[in-house]
Order: structure tokens, then sequence, then C-alpha cells
């Protein structure tokens, strides 16, 4: 067997050239996931809660705006991806992005959490703008972000490792986010048994968050210049790429990239309606109140993080479409089996002492399974990108990681607008004290989110049968790189 050979079959060819990234780097880079994390925890977890049950707009056109926002933001996320791609500069292709947008980012999560005193009409408007502000401003950061782990390493397990210190960072911003909400601004108080309904906890929440995401961005920016700019092309003029629409009808012939996107558009779209649905879920549907809720957030991120260290092994053992399957289903199904249990009439009543560490185990189940399909999928789609590279002879991980982005995001976006539909079609009521919601509104409740998730669940998984990039075939095709790139330096 020639040594080409050899390089294929273990998969491990790639990063030789610049070396194994040391683990000071995986973390520089990681951190900059927490801002990510801070922002995902604002928008998605409080504030659809919010504009409904405290501000009073409809869940219609709360869920209207969002997904309108979530759009406008999807359709630029691979046009700044593309940019990315086709950017040089003295700060390399990706950084000039990510000093951007933290500031700005900040600016708007302040204006998202103190609109001033509108009609309904005003606050759909206001909530518009200031939320595709805030998601553009982190698209800014976000895409280019994930394209840089793309390239720091070509090395078809480390660059699970990579994916898991991001994973682990974002919800690190999480947790961050969670506690400062429920142990600090959302805490009980005098006239708020239950603090996420006060109306002035939020722009102090705002300002906290704001400041955190500016840390956490700029410092990863600046921590990952120097080795982005020793791995980076010359500085020169943009290497001639076709456009963006030619490079999308080119990926899409590509039967991996064609089944990863998919699967991850209807995976996207569930997570939109558990997210935007799960503080109904735990302040109504269950009763907890806010020091329960902040558990349950936190059962389910302590999950993610223990879970994270294993996506590496168990993808090392069974391969990355495996467990990523594997790791979809057993999240969803540890997700869903509660309500479905509730709503058969087997589990405690609410109050029960037993119900708590049910819920939060099945919480931590989530987190702990799902942590392998969310590293795994950056790493898959780094891979694919590969593929493309290998067909096509251009890099185009900017504009694919822009549009797996917009594929989240229009989901997420989907998935919140069906979530708002379902408050009002199910006529749950706004501004209500937990113990005034009547049972039928509950048990709507309940029968929308369980059901939702499982179906999905089930069609998600079906579009991944046709990826085939396996350890020993991407192998191949980094072992092809890398004799490629060393012609082309022996010709430069």
């Amino acid at each position: 067997m020639t040594t080409a050979d050899n390089a294929a079959g273990s998969g491990n060819t790639g990063p030789s050239a610049a070396g194994r990234l040391p683990v000071r780097i995986r973390f520089l880079y990681g951190l900059g996931e927490a801002g990510e994390g801070i922002k995902t925890a604002a928008l998605e977890t409080f504030l659809f809660f919010y504009y409904v049950q405290v501000v009073g707009l409809s869940g219609t056109l709360t869920g209207l705006a969002l997904f309108v926002a979530l759009l406008f933001d999807g359709i630029s996320d691979p046009m700044v991806g593309a940019w990315s791609d086709r950017t040089r500069t003295r700060l390399g292709r990706r950084h000039p992005f990510l000093y951007a947008a933290p500031i700005p980012l900040a600016l708007a999560l302040l204006g998202l959490f103190q609109p001033p005193a509108l009609s309904e009409a005003g606050l759909f408007l206001w909530l518009t703008a200031f939320a595709i502000a805030a998601r553009f401003a982190m698209t800014l950061y976000f895409v280019p972000h994930m394209a840089l782990g793309a390239e720091l390493s070509r090395d078809f397990q480390e660059r699970v490792a990579v994916g898991g210190w991001r994973t682990l960072f974002a919800y690190v911003g999480r947790i961050l986010a969670l506690f400062l909400a429920f142990s600090v601004f959302f805490a009980k108080r005098p006239g708020f048994e239950n603090g996420q309904l006060d109306p002035a906890a939020y722009s102090g929440f705002a300002i906290a968050l704001g400041v955190l995401v500016v840390l956490f961005v700029v410092g990863s920016a600046l921590g990952t210049q120097k080795i982005t700019l020793a791995r980076m092309p010359p500085a020169g003029p943009s290497p001639a790429q076709p456009g963006v629409w030619r490079t999308l009808r080119l990926a899409w012939t590509i039967p991996s990239l064609r089944a990863l996107w998919v699967a991850l558009l209807i995976m996207y779209a569930y997570n939109g309606v558990q997210f935007a649905l799960a503080l109904h879920m735990n302040t109504y549907f269950w009763r907890l109140p806010p020091q329960q809720v902040q558990f349950m957030f936190y059962a389910t991120t302590l999950g993610f993080i223990i879970g994270i260290p294993l996506a590496r092994p168990l993808a090392n053992r069974w391969d990355k479409k495996a467990v990523y399957m594997a790791g979809v289903a057993g999240s969803c199904i540890a997700g869903s089996l509660p309500t479905i249990l509730r709503l058969a009439g087997v589990l405690p009543a609410n109050g029960d002492p037993v119900l708590l560490p049910i819920l939060l185990s099945s919480s931590f189940a989530v987190g702990f399974i799902g942590a392998l399909p969310v590293v795994l999928s950056a790493a898959m789609l780094a891979d694919v990108a590969d593929e493309y590279d290998h067909r096509h002879e251009g890099r185009a991980e900017g504009l694919f990681f822009g549009v797996n982005a917009f594929c989240r995001k229009a989901s997420l976006g989907l998935g919140g607008a069906v979530a708002g539909v379902i408050v009002d079609v199910i006529r749950f009521p706004a501004r209500a004290d937990p113990s005034a919601v009547p049972a039928e509104a509950l048990t709507r409740l309940g029968c929308a989110y369980a059901p939702v998730m499982l179906a999905v669940l089930f069609v998600g998984l079906a579009f991944m049968i046709p990826y085939d990039l396996d350890r020993r075939r991407h192998g191949q095709i980094a072992a092809a790189l890398a004799r490629r790139d060393q012609a082309e330096s022996g010709l430069a």
C-alpha cells in the first residue's frame, strides 16, 4: 500500500502542513461561541415569552415578527459567508467580520428588551426591526466564525474536537445568560412571584448580556488572529470562483451535502417550536416556579457539557452519520416523553416532589444525547466542504455555513411562527397567572407540543439516509487535496 493509500484510509491527512491545533487555540476559538450562546438564550428562550406575556403583543404577531426577522437574516447568511470566502485583508478573511459584530449586537439586544409604549402595530414593527438588527449583527460574527473553524483543521477527527470546544462555549454562554436571568434579574420579588413577568427586569438583563457578548467575541477574535494569519492564503486579489448561485447549484449535486442540509432544515424547525414554547411549558404546563425553571435549563446545559466529550470517541467508533442520527432520535424522544406521559395520566400531579426529578432527568437526557448531533453537524458540514473543493476546486465553507445558518434561522423562525399560531389557535391566555389557566388550554398546549417533535424527528432522520461521506471516503478526499496543495505550493 502506498503512502497516499495509507493517508486515504486513515482519514487523518490534511492538517500536517500546519500542524495539530494546540488546545489553547481550540479554547480561544470556542470562546467566541459563548457570545452566540448568549444571543441564543436571549432571542430563543426569552424574546417570544417577553413580547407575548409581558408586553402583550399577540402570539401570531410576535411569531410573525420573529419569522420575518429570521428570513431576512437567513438570506444574509450565505451572502456574508460568500463575502468572507472572498475577503483578503491584513487581518485575514474572517476576522474583519468578527470585529465588526459585537457592539451593534449589544445595542440591538437593548432595543429588543426596552420597547417604548406603542400601539400593537408599532410594537410589531419595533420587534421586527430590532430582531433583524440583532440577528444580522450576529451573522457578521457567526458565519465567518464557523467557517474559520473548518479552516483550522482538515483532519476528520480533529474537526470534531474543534466543534466540541465551540459547542461547549455555546452552552457556557447560554448558562451564563440563564443564571443572570433567573438568579439575578428575574428572581422572586414583591409583586412578582414569577420574576420573568416583571417588565422592569428586562433592560438590565439586556445590558448585562450585551457586555458579555462584546467581551467573549472580541477576546476570541484577538486570540485566534495570529494563527489565522499564519494559515491563510497570501494577501492579494480574491481567487476566481463561481458566483454564489452557481456554487450552490454545484453543491446541490453532492448527495451528502444535499442530505445534510435538508435534514438540518427539518431538525431546526422542530427546535424552533421547542424553544419558543419551552418557557410556556415550564411556567404553565408544569407550573414550575422561576428557580425550578432555571434548574430545567441548567439540567439540559449540564447534559450538553457532559455529552460533548463523547462525540469524538463515538464518531471514531461508529462514524459520524450513525452517531448523529442516534443522537437526534434519542434527544427528541427524551424531550417528548414526559409530556406524553402527563397527557396519558401517568406522571404525578404538579407540585408532587417526585415530578421535578423526573423532569430534570428528562432535560439532562435531552442535553446529554443532543450534544452528539450538535457537535457532529458542524464537523460533517466541514467534511462536505472538502468534497466540494475536491470536485470543483474552490473553498466555499463560508457560503456553506452561511446556508446552514439560513436553514437554521428560517426553520427556527418558522417554528416560532408556528408556536405563535399554536398559542392563538388553542386560545391560550396572555398575561395569565399560572394558577388561572384552564386545564383544557394546558391539555391543548401539551398535545401541540409533543406530537410535533416526534413527527418531525422521523421525517428529518429519513432525509439523512443518502449521506455517505464516511471516514474512509473523506480520507481519500483529504489526501487528494493535500497532494493538490503541495503541487500548488511547489509551483509557487
